[in-house]
């Protein structure tokens, strides 16, 4: 009996597509665009959380480095807290997500009013960031 002497080569496995999702940030602002702005009752609850954790320090920044947009708050009067919180992420836009994380900071999803883009700020304590002498 004749041994063929041709060499049998595994198939060559199919490629697999790549997918490009980018990066966490960008999946997750597509992820907020179907998301609707929080309602007024579940917004006021989530201020109130914010406000009592910031009572505790006092200075903040609410930062969103997409937009190169800073703010410091200095808790004088724990009194105006939510009242100023409030109006500050409502001059920047639609409010979609209060979440606190696992650092203790909040990162809030904001819909720009006019062009419909979302941004993410975070508000986190600030209290070494400011020299006072």
């Amino acid at each position: 009996m004749k041994k063929n002497n041709l060499i049998k080569f595994a198939p060559k496995p199919k490629e697999k597509p790549i997918i490009n999702l980018g990066d966490l940030y960008h999946f997750n602002k597509q992820a907020m665009a179907q998301l609707d702005p929080l309602d007024s009752a579940l917004l006021n609850v989530k201020i109130k959380e914010v406000s009592d954790r910031m009572a505790t320090k006092e200075y903040w920044m609410l930062l969103c480095n997409e937009r190169k947009d800073y703010s410091v708050f200095k808790i004088n009067n724990k009194d105006n807290i939510q009242k100023e919180l409030k109006e500050t992420l409502y001059n920047r836009g639609l409010i979609l997500a209060i979440d606190k994380q696992k650092d203790e900071n909040y990162e809030i999803w904001i819909r720009d009013s006019k062009t419909k883009e979302n941004f993410v700020y975070y508000l986190f304590d600030y209290t070494f960031g400011i020299i006072e002498t």
